[in-house]
C-alpha cells in the first residue's frame, strides 16, 4: 500500500513539475512578445494621431485603401467632469458668510477635463468581400432550391405515370 502512494505522489510531482516548466516557458514567450509589442504600439499610436485629424478635416468617417477599410466608429472629444467629493470637502473646511460664492468657486476649481479617445475599426477588404459572397450565394441557393425540389418531385410523378 505504501508503494502505491509513493508511485502516485511521484506521478503527481512529475506532472506538477512539467506544468511549472511549461508556465515558465510560456511566461518567457509572453515577455518577449510584449517587448516586441511596445514599439509597435508606439508606432501605431503615432500613425493614428496623424490619420485621425486629417480625416476629420476632410469630413470623412471612412477611408478605403487597396487592402483595408478604415472606419471611425466614435469620434474623440473632450468633456468636463466635476469632482464633487473634493469640492464638498474643501467647502466644509471653509466657513464664510458668502457660502454660495465659495461653493461655486470651489466647484469651478474642481472642474476636470476628460479626454475621450476616438474609436475606430480597420478591417481587411478581402474578409468583408468573402463574407458578402458567402451570404449572397446562400440567398441565391435558398431561392433556387425550393423550385428545384418541386421540379424533382414533379419529374418523379411523371416517371410513375410512364
Amino acid at each position: 500500500m505504501l508503494k502505491l502512494k509513493e508511485l502516485i505522489t511521484e506521478d503527481i510531482d512529475t506532472d506538477i513539475k512539467h506544468n511549472i516548466d511549461q508556465i515558465g516557458s510560456l511566461q518567457k514567450e509572453i515577455d518577449e512578445i510584449q517587448k516586441k509589442l511596445k514599439p509597435l504600439k508606439k508606432e501605431y499610436g503615432e500613425l493614428v494621431d496623424n490619420v485621425l485629424p486629417i480625416l476629420s478635416k476632410l469630413g470623412k468617417e471612412q477611408m478605403k485603401t487597396r487592402n483595408y477599410i478604415f472606419k471611425i466608429i466614435r469620434k474623440g472629444y473632450e468633456r468636463q467632469s466635476f469632482q464633487y467629493k473634493e469640492g464638498f470637502n474643501k467647502a466644509l473646511g471653509k466657513v464664510n458668510n458668502n457660502i454660495k460664492k465659495i461653493l461655486e468657486q470651489i466647484l469651478d476649481d474642481t472642474k476636470k477635463m476628460v479626454d475621450v479617445k476616438p474609436k475606430f475599426q480597420v478591417s481587411p477588404i478581402h474578409e468583408g468581400f468573402k463574407e458578402w459572397i458567402k451570404s449572397f450565394t446562400r440567398k441565391v441557393l435558398k431561392k433556387i432550391i425550393k423550385p428545384m425540389k418541386s421540379i424533382v418531385s414533379a419529374n418523379k410523378d411523371l416517371r410513375k405515370l410512364i
